[in-house]
């Protein structure tokens, strides 16, 4: 069982929106006698070399903060109060998930979220809204692998090749990019947290003939399958 609970790192971005969105406001009222900030701070605000760029693009900025970053708010105040997972499936208000109806899954690591794509359409879990997010991960991807796992081994062991994004996976061993990889050329594969630019991202880094390829996880469709197939077939 988890439980909601708020997002309070959306505050800040909610807080610059509306602090941009004031701002450019503000400055064009002026222009008719209404100061809504001391008029010497919006004569200094017309001085600032970056002026321009500030009164052209803080709304749609502000607008971008609040509607796109700080979206987990309203997601939280939608989102009923608990979330259940069990062997059977995910439950959230009327939401209901079987597992066995689950055909991907994919991580989004910047955004905290799992997004699952069953029979009924598509469901953005999103994980920083819920009590204990790294158990509720690590229970659904392990629900996930377990539903789909046997059917990636048996289309690979009937000749067939599975997609999972930008890699391809089949009785030779893994493709991208009409690259082959083959099995006996795999050195180790692994997972790599980045962060850059305030961005957070994970990576799957694969070695093979000394050669690393680094994708990012959240191109790579059941990437906690294909990495459960990879651990079985390279430890054999």
């Amino acid at each position: 069982m988890h439980t909601r609970v708020f997002p309070t790192p959306v505050l800040y971005w909610l807080v610059a929106g509306f602090i941009l969105i004031y701002l450019v406001v503000a400055a064009f009222l002026s222009f008719g006698s209404i100061y809504l900030l001391p008029q010497d701070f919006i004569k200094g605000l017309f001085r600032y070399r970056s002026a321009p760029f500030v009164l052209l693009l803080g709304i749609p900025c502000g607008i971008y903060f609040i509607a796109w970053r700080a979206s987990d708010l309203f997601a939280w105040l939608a989102a009923p109060p608990k979330l259940e997972v069990d062997g059977e499936g995910l439950r959230a208000g009327d939401t209901r998930i079987a597992w066995r109806n689950v055909s991907s899954i994919v991580t989004v690591q910047n955004h905290d979220r799992l997004v699952l794509r069953h029979r009924g359409g598509t469901y953005r879990l999103r994980l920083n809204l819920w009590s204990d997010a790294e158990a509720l991960y690590g229970h659904v991807t392990d629900h996930v692998v377990d539903a789909l796992l046997q059917g990636v081994q048996r289309q690979v062991e009937a000749g067939k090749e599975v997609k999972f994004g930008p890699l391809t996976l089949s009785g030779a061993g893994l493709t991208h990019k009409k690259r082959l990889m083959r099995w006996d050329d795999i050195e180790n594969i692994r997972f790599q947290d980045e962060f850059d630019d305030g961005v957070s991202t994970r990576e799957l880094i694969i070695t093979a003939q000394g050669r690393p390829l680094k994708i990012d996880e959240a191109r790579i469709v059941n990437a906690p399958v294909l990495l459960a197939y990879l651990s079985q077939r390279l430890a054999d």
